[in-house]
């Protein structure tokens, strides 16, 4: 037992600088700080940050994993750079799941919630009616919190939330303005009607013609930054 106690104690740790490593290196992605097509090794990273190269091994195996970074040698990977059909597949999970957390954040919302939930959408109106994104992005992302954040299974969380990061990182690459119209007010209006109800069907009638407006936007975006004669995965605009 004392043996078993002493081995399992280094794997632990490597373990957590592997996890922080990783939590580095998303998010330097995930801002753009790391673009699409850079190239990364277990050596950089080693030293980099000052590790063996067995956690940053660990790391960019996981950055691989989660769709940031592909394999493109026996120790490097390259920043992937995002394709019309992998972004159209992860809005399609991104609403599968959306709606079974929003649901089920839906059964535990007292109207306490509710409340607070009118008073960011009617923010987001205002913000809509005076033309200003950045209090319409604060109230919008206050919203989504609120809404999705009584989700009690984890499961359900934690895929949702691997969505909402990589969907996060299309918008800093392809669409850094949020869209400010008065269909974005009904579409949250209908979303939020429906989840006072607690009713799934109302949701995903709700949730996905949102969301896949949402896909159409990002997906005419990256279509308009195709060169003449380029593959299907052009290098996104220049973060800024």
């Amino acid at each position: 037992m004392k043996d078993g106690n002493l081995e399992a104690e280094p794997k632990l740790m490597r373990k957590t600088l592997s996890s922080q490593l990783y939590a580095i290196l998303e998010r330097k992605v995930t801002s753009g700080e790391l673009a699409p097509g850079t190239r990364v090794s277990e050596e950089s990273i080693a030293e980099t940050f000052q590790v063996s190269r067995s956690p940053a091994r660990e790391a960019l195996f996981d950055l691989e994993r989660s769709g940031f970074a592909e394999r493109v040698g026996p120790r490097e990977r390259m920043i992937t750079i995002p394709r019309r059909d992998t972004i159209a597949a992860k809005y399609e999970l991104w609403w599968i799941v959306d709606i079974g957390r929003t649901y089920l954040a839906s059964l535990h919302a007292t109207q306490e919630d509710i409340v607070e939930l009118r008073r960011y959408l009617d923010r987001m109106e205002r913000a809509v009616n005076a033309r200003d994104p950045k209090r319409y992005r604060a109230a919008c992302e206050k919203w989504h919190e609120k809404l999705r954040r009584g989700c009690p299974n984890e499961i359900v969380n934690q895929a949702a939330t691997d969505c909402d990061v990589f969907l996060k990182w299309l918008e800093v690459l392809y669409d850094r303005a949020p869209d400010i119209s008065d269909q974005s007010i009904i579409e949250h209006t209908a979303i939020l009607d429906a989840f006072e109800r607690r009713s799934l069907s109302a949701l995903a009638e709700a949730i996905h013609p949102h969301m896949t407006r949402h896909c159409d936007r990002i997906l005419a975006i990256f279509d308009a930054a195709r060169l003449p004669g380029s593959a299907d995965n052009p290098t996104p605009p220049a973060a800024g």
